[in-house]
């Protein structure tokens, strides 16, 4: 029988390669991962390969006496720039999260050092009124997914170039004119997700998001501004997410290949501005979620000539915060009777469960167009 090798006291992990130990880092945090330089030898110099580098100054979780501190601020940016001054490999993630207190310069040599490391995934949130990003943003070859969040004013030049880029989410960032948003959207010549969210358009009159690739759409609570028109020109789309106010205008285009629409308007006003450019242009959608007051806006009356959607396309419809009253059971009732398409109808609502009772009665009593329409309230 061949003796059983005794490796007891043996530190089999720091006889890892350097690639190994560097990548199994890239999994924690940038701060431990530093931290792990006082095992050994070995280790010293480990945290300088780590590919993810995230840096974040929670003032949400300090003691409030250590967030008001100066000493406090001036230790992360210490610790941020030693990490940077000592890193030597490209980086894959880079975020950084931070607050109005951490110095605006020391954040744009940071992000500027990120990208002159080639950057890949590139995640920003502070919270200043406006930071003008670093030029060379905008000439990352390397870039494949764009997270910013809070502070940021885009003033996008004509020469930007972005050929990799597939994310782009942008959140509480102003936008300084039309042509920086044209721009934007298209120099992205690979990109397949967008997200805007509560961002700032009164500077925009044609807010005009035109690309040929785009798959998925986000915007949510950003046309708070009854100046501006939302143009979409997108044959890719397939999934498209409106949480908004009505703006000034529509005009949507090319949407030939949507699959499924989230479209929760933001307001009770249907005379406001006239709508129906938008549902105009997703009519061959084949999956449906409104709210409430998206429903009473786009059946704001109950045509006799009913939509060609609802009759041959629609297979799926959601009703969100749906109310047992005279004018939502009416709307209900119209839409099981002319979704000649229909395979599922559900209605989300918060009533009782007696009335929920009531209502599923009077609803499932209602004649349907479509024979194999399955009805259900939650």
């Amino acid at each position: 029988m061949a003796k059983k090798v005794k490796m007891k006291g043996v530190d089999r992990i720091s006889c890892l390669p350097d690639s190994i130990l560097s990548h199994i880092l890239s999994s924690l945090s940038t701060k431990a991962a530093v931290r792990t330089s006082v095992l050994s030898t070995r280790w010293r110099n480990l945290f300088t390969l780590v590919s993810n580098l995230n840096f974040e100054f929670d003032v949400q979780h300090m003691h409030w006496r250590e967030r008001h501190k100066s000493s406090t601020v001036k230790s992360f940016m210490c610790f941020v720039d030693r990490v940077l001054f000592f890193h030597t490999v490209n980086v894959d993630k880079f975020r950084l999260e931070c607050g109005k207190r951490v110095d605006s310069d020391r954040i744009y040599g940071w992000i500027s050092a990120a990208l002159r490391r080639g950057v890949k995934h590139l995640d920003i949130n502070i919270a200043f009124d406006k930071f003008t990003l670093p030029g060379a943003l905008f000439t990352c070859r390397t870039l494949v997914t764009l997270k910013l969040d809070s502070g940021f004013v885009l003033h996008v030049p004509k020469a930007v170039h972005f050929p990799y880029l597939e994310t782009l989410h942008l959140k509480s960032v102003e936008f300084s004119n039309d042509d920086s948003v044209s721009s934007l959207f298209s120099c992205c010549i690979a990109l397949q997700d967008v997200v805007i969210e509560k961002c700032n358009t009164e500077n925009i009159d044609n807010f005009n998001i035109s690309h040929h690739l785009l798959k998925k759409l986000t915007i949510l609570d950003s046309f708070d501004n009854s100046n501006c028109w939302l143009m979409i020109d997108t044959p890719n789309l397939a999934y498209f997410k409106y949480k908004d106010h009505v703006a000034a205008g529509y005009s949507l285009e090319n949407l030939a290949s949507i699959v499924s629409a989230d479209i929760q308007f933001l307001t009770e006003d249907e005379d406001l501005h006239d709508i129906t450019p938008f549902f105009k242009g997703i009519c061959i959608v084949r999956s449906l979620i409104l709210s409430l007051n998206s429903l009473k806006v786009v059946l704001s009356s109950l045509p006799e000539q009913v939509p060609s959607c609802l009759l041959f396309k629609l297979k799926a419809i959601e009703i969100l915060d749906f109310k047992e009253d005279e004018e939502c059971i009416g709307k209900a009732k119209y839409i099981l009777k002319n979704g000649g398409a229909l395979e599922n109808f559900t209605v989300h609502t918060y009533i009782c469960e007696g009335k929920r009772l009531k209502m599923s009665k009077v609803l499932l009593a209602s004649p349907r167009k479509s024979n194999h329409c399955n009805f259900l309230i939650l």
